[in-house]
């Protein structure tokens, strides 16, 4: 098991309650974000039709490290700016993979997104930074998500 941790920000210029409508629809991310999110299948909506559990196909190639997670998630939604990603673990999988985006709206919102995980990675294989760059990636693609659906 390895430990990975990453943060990332951008001030982007869409309101934040587009930013939570982007980020709160888990299903969508395959969209934005093909090259990590491979496919999101939404288990589970509460009574306002938010997803709140996930099975995810997530996609990491960076450096030596090249491998696709299955990941269980839990959704909650807590308005006006933050969504939590969470891994739903058992005994078989006790791994862990959390991401929390926060939005903070001004005159523009900035999004920051938060990783923490601990994957079943080998011992032998060099990550580096690898948690700092895939929140970077994530919050890149997010940008660029919100950047085309806002009229200029």
């Amino acid at each position: 098991m390895k430990e990975f941790h990453g943060t990332a920000t951008r001030v982007v210029a869409a309101p934040v309650e587009d930013c939570l409508s982007l980020l709160r629809a888990v299903d969508g991310y395959p969209t934005w974000f093909p090259e990590m999110v491979r496919d999101v299948e939404v288990l589970q909506r509460d009574a306002s039709d938010q997803p709140t559990r996930a099975q995810t196909k997530l996609h990491v190639a960076r450096g030596p490290l090249v491998h696709d997670f299955d990941l269980l998630m839990a959704i909650a939604v807590e308005p006006p700016g933050t969504v939590k990603l969470s891994k739903v673990t058992n005994d078989r999988s006790p791994s862990r993979f959390d991401v929390t985006w926060s939005l903070q709206a001004a005159e523009s919102t900035r999004i920051e997104l938060n990783l923490s995980a601990t994957l079943s990675v080998s011992e032998r294989v060099p990550v580096g930074d690898i948690g700092n760059a895939i929140a970077e990636q994530f919050v890149a693609a997010a940008s660029r998500a919100l950047a085309s659906d806002t009229p200029n």
